[in-house]
């Protein structure tokens, strides 16, 4: 990589160093001959009391620009007065360069023409007695031009500075952008893992739940029914670790990226599994009617798993909650989607026996919703959906949702 400049590799401090170096310089530099300072009128310690001040401003330049500034220009005029314009215009133009690479803009631009100002003044009183004479234009047009040199130069590199400092900001902005967008990425994944172990869990533990007490009140008199019991809570169960050590070692950091991957697709059933999963269901004793409508087709990943699990969370809630033998699940395919309803007899999850309590519209945030219809309901937001759940009016409980697929899915 290339190095930095000089400037850029020195501390304040050493820059500050410099400062005085130079000076020093213009102190030992500065001395007049005898001759001049006898034409001028002026004692060898007025000389170098007046060098001292400006030597001591451009050695504070960096520290103070504004003082620095008008102690140059103060002792430029004081000499000037006295004959020598030439020499002081250095350090003046020192003074200016850091003043404009200091200050805003306008205020620089202040600062050039006050220094103008005084240099004018200052050689018409050293020079020439007369204002805009010839002589007074050529020593003004020579003095000038180092100073505005030094003027520009300093707003130049001001404003690539305030440029990099501009490109700095944007870069570190993007960094924390990326870092954010990891951070959500993180967020979003865990909050995806917990909605697959919630509806994994919820339904593969109550239809246990459901066979464990089946088996426990037919054991003594029909031994056989309780065999079939155990073996459903068997399938159901190894099912379930499955599904839930495909999904843990998601979160295992020491886990390849080719292991994670796999664990995650044996996480994800898709409309495909609904068969097993009204078998599963059945053994509870919740008989489910499965119809599908319009031609089947090769659906996204996301979609094929969130419709899956819409299906398993409101045959759960079915199981939990509606005290029913029947329901109803319809996967209508569509050109530009699918659509799948749920529906059982019962009473609801919020209903009282025979008495169904108000719809839910879609997106409303009223009555009762449990963890499974807003995760349900984020689901199908994630996919740009619609969802609607409620009673219906004849009594039991409806979910509904659509995920558009486009014309070429």
């Amino acid at each position: 990589m290339l190095r930095p400049p000089l400037t850029k590799r020195l501390t304040r401090v050493q820059l500050v160093g410099l400062d005085v170096a130079v000076g020093m310089a213009l102190l030992l530099w500065g001395r007049p001959t005898d001759a001049q300072l006898a034409t001028a009128g002026l004692s060898l310690p007025g000389w170098y009391a007046l060098l001292t001040l400006l030597a001591c401003a451009v050695a504070a330049r960096r520290l103070w620009p504004r003082p620095a500034l008008g102690v140059s220009l103060a002792t430029y005029a004081t000499m000037a007065a006295y004959g020598f314009v030439k020499f002081p215009s250095l350090a003046v133009a020192f003074c200016l360069y850091q003043f404009a690479l200091s200050q805003p803009r306008s205020r620089a631009v202040v600062g050039l023409v006050l220094t103008e100002a005084v240099v004018g003044v200052g050689m018409a009183m050293g020079g020439s007695s007369v204002f805009f004479d010839n002589e007074w234009a050529a020593m003004w047009l020579g003095q000038s031009a180092p100073i505005v040199a030094f003027w520009a130069a300093g707003m130049m590199i001001r404003s690539q500075r305030a440029y990099d400092a501009g490109l700095r900001a944007q870069a570190e902005r993007q960094a924390q952008a990326r870092v954010e967008e990891a951070q959500r990425t993180v967020i979003e994944e865990r909050l995806r893992i917990a909605r697959e172990l919630h509806d994994v869990m919820a339904h593969s533990m109550s239809v246990i739940a459901v066979q464990a007490g089946v088996g426990r009140h037919v054991i003594t008199g029909h031994p056989d029914e309780a065999a079939k019991a155990l073996t459903a809570i068997e399938t159901v169960s190894r099912t379930a670790l499955r599904e839930m050590r495909a999904l843990l070692d998601v979160l295992r950091e020491e886990s390849p990226a080719d292991d994670a991957a796999a664990a995650s697709d044996l996480a994800k059933p898709g409309l495909s599994d609904l068969p097993f999963l009204i078998e599963q269901t059945g053994r509870t004793g919740l008989q489910v009617e499965l119809r599908i409508r319009g031609t089947t087709r090769q659906l996204p990943p996301s979609i094929d798993l969130a419709g899956y699990r819409i299906v398993q969370e409101a045959l759960t809630n079915s199981v939990k909650h509606a005290a029913t033998a029947r329901a109803r699940a319809q996967v209508s395919y569509h050109p530009d989607g699918i659509e799948i309803e749920v529906t059982d007899e019962g009473r609801g999850c919020a209903g009282l026996p025979g008495r169904p309590g108000p719809a839910i519209a879609p997106g409303s945030p009223g009555g009762h919703v449990g963890h499974g219809l807003i995760g349900m309901r984020e689901r199908v937001a994630l996919s740009g959906g619609d969802f609607a759940a409620g009673h219906l009016p004849l009594g039991g409980f409806r979910v509904w949702a659509r995920f558009p697929t486009g014309e070429s899915a």
